[in-house]
């Protein structure tokens, strides 16, 4: 598919500006230390909604045509894109229809609903949770006549997620730092297409961008490796319940697959261990899945030596009980 020019993204980004949060970019000195380097820690769980799925749902609503409006939406989500969607849909007074998996955190389902979205759940989890999930919307779609919308492999959606790494670039470019590696968290693969988008250009030529996935779920890093999509067994418990897609979208690969990005695979201690340190060094609450960046440079510390990182926590949207309980331990 092919990827806007650095003009085009940059006027998708300030489009967005009147809705969205600029979020910080926070130095840690504590990871910098570790690393014997630079890191950066861009906050996206203080954009609305919890996470930076909402820039992306809300550019593709933008994006509808006066008719795909009229007849509402519907798409499948296990939370932070329900949640978005639903928060710009109530903005733009377009009608919302979710299909959630049952055993997607409480928050997000609540929050959905809190945004004036009409929820369904799925209690289906084969061939995977997600897979049912989207099976029933596909369904839903058909029998209502509802624009389907899909959380991760779409285009203009990819487009308007590329708005965290140009606020980002921004950001880096104000405080005069250059930036080796960006750490995405990456499920179906939006953020880390969006942000490759962005990074892999002249401006940014230097720049690796890694897909963050939890071990066992690493359908991106195996799709990479092998030149076309592939399939993660998903068998490991995992706690990052937004990064559980077994394979990439289609056009997330193929954007990938044009430019400079790697996987990378984080075990679920080193999840928790980001979450933890999120909370005592940089007074941020991440959900699993927004910490796993963090995760990855605690992991793999001497990958990152002597670099400049940044790292995109992606959301913090969790749960108070499951939090305490990963604090607490």
């Amino acid at each position: 598919m092919p990827i806007p020019d650095l003009k085009t993204l940059k006027e998708i980004y300030q489009s967005l500006q009147s809705y969205t949060r600029k979020t910080p970019m926070i130095p840690s000195e504590e990871l910098g230390a570790r690393v014997q380097g630079k890191v950066f820690v861009k906050a996206e769980s203080l954009q609305k909604t919890g996470a930076f799925k909402f820039r992306g749902a809300l550019y593709r609503l933008l994006k509808l045509t006066k008719h795909e409006k009229s007849r509402g939406v519907i798409a499948y989500s296990s939370g932070n894109f329900a949640r978005g969607l639903a928060a710009a849909g109530e903005i733009l007074g377009i009608d919302v229809h979710l299909v959630m998996p049952a055993d997607a955190p409480k928050n997000k389902i609540e929050s959905a609903r809190a945004h004036g979205a009409d929820v369904k759940l799925c209690y289906q989890s084969e061939p995977s949770r997600e897979e049912a999930a989207a099976a029933e919307a596909v369904r839903l779609s058909r029998q209502h006549d509802y624009s389907l919308l899909h959380p991760f492999d779409d285009a203009t959606l990819i487009q308007g997620q590329s708005a965290v790494a140009m606020e980002a670039s921004e950001q880096l470019e104000q405080m005069g730092e250059t930036c080796h590696f960006l750490l995405c968290p990456t499920g179906g693969g939006s953020l880390a297409a969006g942000s490759s988008m962005v990074f892999n250009t002249v401006n940014y030529p230097d720049t690796q961008v890694l897909a963050i996935e939890p071990s066992g779920y690493e359908g991106m890093t195996l799709s990479i490796e092998e030149g076309q999509r592939a399939r993660a067994d998903g068998k490991l418990f995992s706690s990052c319940d937004a990064l559980q897609a077994l394979s990439p979208g289609e056009k997330n690969l193929s954007i990938i697959q044009n430019s400079k990005v790697a996987g990378l695979a984080v075990d679920e201690e080193f999840v928790h261990e980001g979450i933890r340190f999120a909370a005592s060094k940089l007074k941020l609450i991440l959900e699993p899945s927004g910490a796993i960046g963090l995760g990855a440079l605690l992991q793999h510390s001497e990958k990152f030596r002597g670099k400049t990182t940044v790292i995109i926590a992606s959301g913090g949207n969790i749960d108070i009980e499951k939090y305490a309980m990963i604090i607490h331990r």
